[in-house]
């Protein structure tokens, strides 16, 4: 198998559709959360774990599937995430085993990943484990320990399922600014990816939005980096669409602003409503009403042709993603 550089969140239908076409020429891989596809449902177009695995798998590209942050308290309500890990086992390649946003200490999460991967048992799956710096940081020494741990709580065979560690070298998003606020180290990076090729894994960074310098994404794969997440990005591409469409009339940009601040999605990434505009928190959190009733009535029924022109915006990314990453084949 050959497996991607990048792994895109699917935000949208439209981002969907784009990494499907993208797919038919190029290794490609989608990451969706419990949040926006779950085995009961989610915000991304209404699919469950099982209707968007099935939409991927009717056409003829081929696309990897990787739950992004699989686990508890991961999804819509709190949960021990076992229901969702089931399902995920029946229509995904890839699952990341996440404890850590319910963990303490590593070897909690560690023990939580163990457990999760010996009650699966499913010999025809691969997982990622390991988090990113935004949940719970830590340093290579620690990530070292944590496989170590899985090793030698593992059967060699389960062990062996397990092919992406998360390495951490300081990425951290700004969705109201569309910045990585994050300082990336690159000393810190290479020691990460130095532990998981001891292990025989490879080596997988998240937030890797907003890096708009081709230096940005090389430096890291030239630093031996395997492959990278992206998702809000993608989602905000769409959501830049409708703003700059929508500000051409104050009625429709009050109109979408209202729908974007009753959704309260805002509150997980603004900490003080007052200190951003209008522009930016529709800009934050415009992704997770795409599929909503009210605003497919009222705001994308005035444009009849945005499905097209917003294609061509995310696939023009994708180009780009390609062009960078295109000298480092896994």
């Amino acid at each position: 198998m050959r497996y991607p550089k990048y792994y895109i969140g699917p935000m949208s239908k439209n981002v969907v559709d784009c990494v499907i076409k993208h797919g038919q020429q190029h290794s490609v891989g989608l990451i969706p959360s419990r949040r926006q596809i779950d085995y009961c449902g989610g915000y991304v177009h209404n699919w469950t774990t099982q209707t968007f695995s099935e939409y991927i798998r009717s056409s003829d590209s081929f696309v990897l599937l990787c739950r992004d942050h699989g686990g508890e308290n991961q999804g819509q309500e709190l949960d021990d995430g076992l229901l969702s890990f089931l399902n995920d086992s029946k229509h995904f390649d890839i699952i990341h085993v996440d404890p850590f946003r319910v963990s303490n200490t590593m070897l909690d999460a560690a023990e939580k990943t163990k457990n999760v991967i010996q009650k699966l048992s499913n010999p025809n799956l691969m997982y990622e484990v390991g988090t990113e710096e935004a949940i719970y940081k830590y340093q290579p020494e620690e990530l070292k320990w944590f496989l170590d741990y899985l090793k030698m709580g593992l059967t060699e065979e389960q062990f062996s399922q397990i092919k992406y560690a998360v390495v951490q070298s300081g990425t951290r998003l700004d969705l109201s600014t569309r910045t990585n606020i994050g300082n990336f180290n690159k000393r810190r990076l290479k020691s990460f990816i130095k532990v998981v090729k001891k292990f025989g894994l490879m080596s997988k960074e998240h937030n890797g939005d907003y890096l708009t310098d081709s230096f940005d994404v090389e430096v890291r794969f030239e630093s031996g980096l395997d492959a990278i997440n992206i998702a809000p990005e993608f989602g905000q591409i769409e959501s830049e669409y409708y703003l700059e469409e929508c500000r051409k009339d104050e009625a429709l940009f009050d109109e979408l602003y209202s729908i974007c601040y009753n959704s309260g999605k805002w509150k997980k990434w603004v900490k003080d409503i007052k200190r951003i505009s209008k522009a930016q928190l529709i800009m934050t959190c415009c992704h997770y009403v795409l599929s909503d009733r009210v605003f497919i009535e009222k705001i994308k029924s005035q444009f009849p042709n945005s499905d097209q022109l917003i294609q061509k915006r995310i696939s023009s990314k994708l180009k780009l993603l390609n062009e960078q990453t295109k000298n480092y084949c896994i």
